[in-house]
Order: structure tokens, then C-alpha cells, then sequence
């Protein structure tokens, strides 16, 4: 089954599956190839990495919940750099 191209909101929906090798191989690919031609979802790729990397060293409460609410606000909006079409 062909799976056609993705949407950047599309892409951003599916990050943290495709992150997580999560999807199907062939989901995994169409993902893999948007983020190979679009520039703004590649950046917000790199930027969620970055985070992850970061981040990932905290503990629970490390954080005060004024970072945390920032944080979630920042990665819900679905756009940064315009990366949500």
C-alpha cells in the first residue's frame, strides 16, 4: 500500500512516534522523507532532540512548574518557525 506525502502538521502529529520508532515501517518512511525536504520541520526535529537531550538528565520536580507549563504551551502549539502548514 503507497502512502502519500505528509502535511507539516501531519509530521509534527507523528514526531514523538517516529522518535520512538513507533510507526510502521512504511509511516516510518514517509515521515523520515518530509523531514529529509522540509527545512521548518527538520529545525523542529532538531530542536525536540535538543530538548529531549537536555532534559533528559531531570528529575520529577527538578523543574518549577512555571518551566514545565512553558514547556507543555511551547510543544502544544504545533508551530514553531512556521513548521505547522
Amino acid at each position: 500500500m503507497e502512502l502519500g506525502p505528509v502535511s507539516c502538521a501531519d509530521v509534527l502529529a507523528l514526531l514523538t512516534d517516529y522518535l520512538e520508532e513507533a510507526l510502521p515501517a512504511a509511516r516510518h518512511r514517509v515521515v523520515a522523507d518530509h523531514l529529509g525536504g522540509c527545512p521548518a520541520c527538520a529545525a523542529w526535529l532538531a530542536q525536540v532532540r535538543a530538548t529531549i537531550a537536555a532534559l533528559g538528565c531531570l528529575r520529577d520536580g527538578s523543574l518549577p512548574p512555571s518551566v514545565l507549563a512553558a514547556l507543555r504551551h511551547s510543544f502544544g502549539s504545533g508551530a514553531v518557525g512556521g513548521a505547522a502548514k
